[in-house]
């Protein structure tokens, strides 16, 4: 039986009349790219702002390793193995990217950021720099500013530069969003290759990336779980080919 990492239990979160996870419960079993997929307006952002816990629930729990961690603060998350990466970039346009990687390793080694200036001499940083960079396959763009990496190699460094915090958990929300059919296959790749080294929950809308990378798969829709299983089961769900796939079931 696969082990459990992340349960969530009626999880309850509105705003005015507005249910945006209505009773939600899905489990997330360890070493497994798990998706979470649902229309416009679905409430997927509130459940995963949530998880992070940028935003406390009304009512439920979110256990994580067997432990509660519903009211723990976002850094409190971070330092049990939860990261996220957001719809939008977050890197440091105008550094190199062994700089913005740099960065990264020096944050974990819990270094405050003056010691940033002879970062390179630094052997905890040196010595992990070219394995962070090819985890991601990046270490050929090392030089470059970041500004000038494609939008697909920007999403690649900011997994970079999560990953190397070591989470359990990495939340990957809508990491494809707005990237051409080139990027999304390299990110496809990127994150088929991470699969088995850390958990995976993954928001995201082009179903061709959810069904070939997830090993499970949830589909809100107005806040509610209304189907989790197989890719397989998912493709063969009435209620979720009325509700989101579409009758004919191309997608």
């Amino acid at each position: 039986m696969t082990e459990s990492l992340l349960h969530i239990s009626g999880l309850h979160k509105s705003f005015g009349a507005l249910r945006a996870t209505d009773d939600l419960s899905f489990t997330i079993a360890k070493g497994h790219i798990h998706a979470l997929i649902g229309p416009n307006g679905a409430g997927k952002t509130t459940a995963v702002n949530q998880l992070s816990g940028d935003l406390l629930p009304d009512a439920g729990t979110i256990t994580f390793k067997g432990r509660d961690i519903t009211r723990l603060k976002t850094y409190q998350r971070a330092r049990l193995g939860i990261a996220r990466s957001f719809q939008i970039t977050h890197i440091f346009e105008n550094l190199s990217v062994a700089e913005n990687m740099g960065l990264a390793l020096c944050a974990r080694a819990g270094h405050n950021f003056r010691f940033f200036r002879n970062w390179r001499k630094a052997s905890m940083v040196a010595d992990d720099l070219s394995g962070a960079l090819a985890r991601v396959d990046l270490l050929h763009r090392a030089e470059l500013k970041a500004r000038h990496l494609s939008h697909g190699e920007k999403r690649q460094l900011e997994v970079g530069m999560t990953l190397v915090g070591q989470p359990e958990l990495l939340i990957l929300d809508e990491p494809m969003a707005g990237m051409g059919p080139g990027g999304t296959v390299e990110l496809t790749k990127l994150i088929r290759r991470l699969k088995g080294q850390v958990t995976i929950l993954l928001v995201e809308h082009d179903m061709d990336v959810v069904f070939s990378l997830a090993d499970r798969v949830t589909v809100l829709v107005y806040g509610a779980n209304i189907a989790t299983g197989t890719p397989a089961e998912i493709r063969a769900n009435p209620a979720v080919r009325e509700a989101y796939l579409g009758d004919n079931g191309d997608a």
